[in-house]
């Protein structure tokens, strides 16, 4: 089978028949396609949130889940399928005063959630401490409890704190962002990411395999080396083509594999082919650039394609790999 990358209108990759694509819609039309590198319960967690007042789109709420915890992945946590709590939970740094980190006695919060103090902790996906959470607390998921650990009431918070209220507005987005973390990078990164997903090249997944596959979730389960699995495995037929720019090259652990820089603005990595087809190049729809095999550290396994997805990462930023099997799974079921 032929591992290749296709763009339509913005990029497309293909094993052979389209291994994923990028498809264009508006948002304002509150798309319900998949969206690379976010599970289909975190998305419609975000998606629910559009307009939550004046000026304010899902996006901006994605690109936050995706600084602070990968969309619910941090840690190899995922949120439940039916009630959307992220599991297991996701809790932030001691705030115990250490150089460069304010001093938070867990006073009267110990307990709340899950902390154990004696120091307060930022209660993740959404990263808010609990004073901050319960001042703009939504329960969003109809139980009348408003969780910090459940995506729906988590996103609905944090929508709720950048609006200041239902009835507010958002008119600057970087000023509100700045409410949220006052640090003009993190600004930067979450406008980007807003951005690129919302710009009318929204990532709607195709299985990134032709034929029959079969993987279960390795999301950071144990390698050698102490290492842990950042990707997805998807096994398929040996011999099984990457719009962007893409990049091959072989390394140690990957074997022949291939670095792709979609249009969409994502980073995908794929590894252990058999073998490329051309060179680095830009490449259009349908252009196979490889095939599915068991190259680099993958000797003594069945024929596979090791992917990762990299929400939003450019070519000199470090590594920020997300769970790709949810939005995998959503594409190869279908």
């Amino acid at each position: 089978m032929a591992v290749a990358v296709v763009p339509v209108a913005v990029l497309c990759i293909v094993l052979g028949i389209p291994l994923f694509a990028v498809t264009t819609s508006s948002s304002a039309a509150r798309p319900t396609g998949h969206v690379a590198g976010i599970a289909d319960r975190v998305l419609s967690a975000y998606r629910a949130v559009d307009g939550w007042c004046t000026g304010l789109r899902w996006q901006l709420l994605a690109g936050i889940g995706s600084i602070e915890s990968g969309h619910g992945t941090s840690g190899g946590a995922s949120a439940d399928p039916d009630s959307g709590e992220v599991i297991p939970h996701i809790f932030g740094i001691p705030l115990d005063g250490s150089p460069g980190i304010e001093q938070l006695p867990i006073g009267k919060w110990l307990g709340w959630f899950g902390l154990a103090g004696p120091w307060q902790q930022a209660v993740w996906p959404m990263q808010f401490l609990p004073g901050t959470f319960e001042g703009s607390a939504v329960p969003q998921d109809g139980d009348g409890v408003a969780n910090p650990h459940d995506i729906d009431d988590a996103v609905a918070t944090a929508a709720n704190y950048l609006c200041e209220g239902r009835a507010g507005a958002v008119t600057d987005e970087r000023a509100a962002l700045r409410r949220y973390n006052n640090d003009g990078a993190y600004v930067d990164k979450v406008l980007a990411y807003a951005d690129q997903i919302g710009s009318g090249a929204e990532t709607a997944m195709v299985c990134p395999v032709a034929g029959p596959t079969t993987f279960t979730n390795t999301w950071l389960t144990p390698r050698s080396g102490g290492r842990q699995h950042k990707g997805v495995d998807i096994f398929a037929e040996e011999g099984t083509p990457v719009a962007g720019d893409v990049e091959l090259a072989e390394d140690t652990l990957g074997g022949l594999s291939f670095h792709l820089w979609g249009d969409d603005g994502n980073y995908y990595y794929g590894a252990n082919l058999a073998d490329y087809a051309g060179a680095s190049r830009r490449v259009a729809g349908g252009e196979v650039v490889g095939y599915v095999g068991r190259t680099g550290n993958a000797a003594d396994t069945a024929p596979h394609l090791h992917f990762e997805i990299q929400p939003g990462r450019s070519r000199d930023a470090g590594p920020n790999p997300v769970d790709p099997t949810p939005s995998t799974s959503s594409a190869c079921a279908s």
